[in-house]
């Protein structure tokens, strides 16, 4: 998932610019730009972990960004799947909440899952994906690999398996709440900064 930030569309900020020469265009959109792609990536940043059980830091590692530089006028924030840069989702260990031992539902991972959640699980792991969403179990799901990876078999059968995939970070962030939020503040944030780049200039310039 790409963001692209740009002056293109962004009405306000064309008509103050139409003001500039071209060469003082570019000498304010390039630091403008910049400052408007550093805050869109930390409100990503800040937005997927209010709404989802992952940490801060693994959200933070799937995000890139270009800058804009020379004379492409345009930074790109680039969200991926995993903290990895690969793939498009996550395995379900990420969001792993509560599993079962000696008969007794334990919490991991900070879970905020109710007593009678944990008691319905009945020998099944939790898990939250949502943290408005309370616990969750998956019928089948068990751990492997040393208990990195929540595995499901692929039929009645013993083997084959396959890993748990669920969502990730990209289509985190593609969520019509998320995506809005970012949005709306990469247009306010834009014209804020543009208005300050060219001052600054005009100031410089005396």
């Amino acid at each position: 998932m790409r963001i692209r930030i740009e002056v293109q569309g962004v009405d306000a900020v064309q008509r103050k610019l139409d003001k500039l020469s071209r060469d003082m265009q570019s000498q304010a959109l390039q630091p403008a730009i910049n400052k408007t792609a550093a805050k869109a990536r930390a409100e990503i940043n800040r937005a997927i972990p209010e709404e989802y059980a992952v940490k801060a830091g693994e959200v933070r590692n799937a995000i890139e960004l270009r800058k804009a530089r020379g004379g492409n006028l345009e930074a790109v924030i680039s969200v991926f799947g995993s903290s990895r840069k690969r793939g498009r989702s996550l395995n379900l260990i990420h969001f792993l909440a509560a599993v079962q031992a000696a008969g007794r539902a334990h919490k991991v991972r900070g879970a905020k899952g109710k007593k009678s959640d944990l008691a319905a699980l009945q020998g099944q792991i939790g898990f939250m994906i949502k943290k408005a969403g309370g616990l969750k179990k998956i019928e089948g799901a068990f751990l492997g690999n040393k208990g990195r990876t929540v595995f499901l078999r692929v039929g009645k059968d013993r083997l084959p398996i396959k890993p748990a995939q669920v969502i990730g970070f990209a289509q985190m962030f593609n969520s019509r709440r998320i995506n809005a939020r970012v949005m709306e503040k990469v247009e306010h944030d834009l014209e804020v900064e543009v208005d300050r780049a060219i001052k600054m200039l005009l100031t410089r310039r005396g």
